[in-house]
């Protein structure tokens, strides 16, 4: 096969497998498959490669021939161990592009009419297919045909080989599951958003448009509406927007920055204090109440972020404007989450709460009672 036959068909599968195995194809791991393509062919004086290494391909062409050592599975091994420090500092996706590259060359030289010598250094060879007719000689008007073919396929993957076919097919398909499903696979990597078609399950109103996603609730999604949070899913007794058509759309890096606070004996509004007004804080936890004020009507949304029932108050994903009917109460025991998320060049943040002497959690008109 000709140069740009072998360039073709690495480039169709590295986007291919970047579409199957949803890593993230780049310039970097393209240039590795497609020049490793060209590898095999170094024991050839008139290749690509030849032609550079020449003193190396004149001495495997007089020892070896032409496609036997280099394209056998010898060979691939031999390029397997030659890449495995990369698998060692974490660079595995170049190491596999390397060898799917050099396996690629060997692969499309099977409908070669001579085919390779893969298991050298037994004479057996491997063609594909067995009917001598039906294969390509290389430069032949069937390879043009066929380089053209894998360029057009390879122009088909390139729009889906960075989301990966299942998650191409959720954009396609608009299903609310497997969108859910590639967020919690990728939660805390990304700041995402759903793009969103659904219906209010409290007004029946129509809603559209694409809104952060904050979190998880219940087998669906958080995500923030305007200035509130709502619950997507499809459970009607739990969730504020039931989905019709959904895309997730993925978009900058996040980093998160978390921390765990006993919350014994102290109050809300201390706590509210601690933190950067200029930032959103999202606290998440639960906490049983020290005194006896009477628990606020419930309104009749599904998800709220801070839900009070009895003496407990349980934050999920709560921020500042959620906690100010509970600003004043002091809990007994229990601990929330506290965590900032930042975008890519955000100045870094150190989540500290200040010591201070830890409210009475008992009220003073029952202490004569005890």
């Amino acid at each position: 096969m000709i140069a740009g036959t072998h360039v073709a068909f690495a480039t169709a599968l590295y986007l291919g497998g970047a579409a199957l195995f949803e890593y993230q194809p780049d310039l970097i791991g393209w240039g590795l498959a497609a020049s490793c393509a060209l590898l095999p062919d170094i024991d050839l004086p008139t290749s690509k490669f030849g032609r550079v290494l020449f003193w190396i391909s004149t001495r495997l062409e007089r020892r070896f021939g032409h496609r036997t050592l280099t394209h056998s599975f010898i060979g691939v091994l031999m390029v397997a161990l030659l890449t495995a420090p990369l698998h060692l500092i974490g660079l595995g996706v170049y190491g596999w592009a390397i060898i799917g590259g050099y396996w690629s060359h060997l692969w499309i030289d099977m409908f070669n009419v001579r085919g390779i010598d893969l298991f050298w250094p037994s004479a057996m060879r491997v063609v594909m297919p067995g009917n001598k007719d039906h294969r390509i000689l290389a430069g032949s008007k069937p390879e043009m045909i066929l380089l053209i073919c894998l360029l057009a396929f390879s122009a088909l993957l390139y729009p889906v080989s960075g989301m990966g076919f299942r998650t191409g097919l959720a954009h396609l398909l608009g299903n609310f599951d497997m969108a859910r499903e590639q967020y919690v696979k990728h939660v805390g990597q990304h700041w995402y958003r759903l793009k969103l078609e659904a219906t209010d399950n409290l007004t029946l109103e129509r809603i559209s448009g694409e809104f952060p996603v904050v979190g998880i609730w219940k087998n669906g999604l958080i995500v923030l509406q305007g200035e509130g949070l709502r619950a997507v899913g499809e459970n009607l007794d739990a969730h504020n927007l039931y989905p019709n058509h959904v895309e997730l759309v993925t978009g900058e890096p996040l980093r998160v920055v978390g921390q765990r606070i006993n919350m014994r004996g102290r109050t809300l509004g201390w706590l509210l204090k601690q933190l950067d007004q200029n930032r959103t804080c999202y606290l998440s936890g639960e906490l049983r109440m020290g005194d006896q004020k009477a628990a606020p009507l419930q309104d009749l949304d599904r998800y709220r972020p801070a839900l009070f029932s009895g003496q407990v108050l349980r934050l999920h994903y709560a921020r500042a404007d959620d906690l100010t009917a509970y600003l004043d109460m002091v809990a007994a025991e229990g601990e929330v989450f506290m965590q900032v998320w930042l975008k890519s060049g955000d100045p870094a943040v150190e989540l500290r709460v200040n010591e201070v002497e830890k409210t009475d959690a008992i009220p003073a008109q029952l202490k004569g009672f005890l």
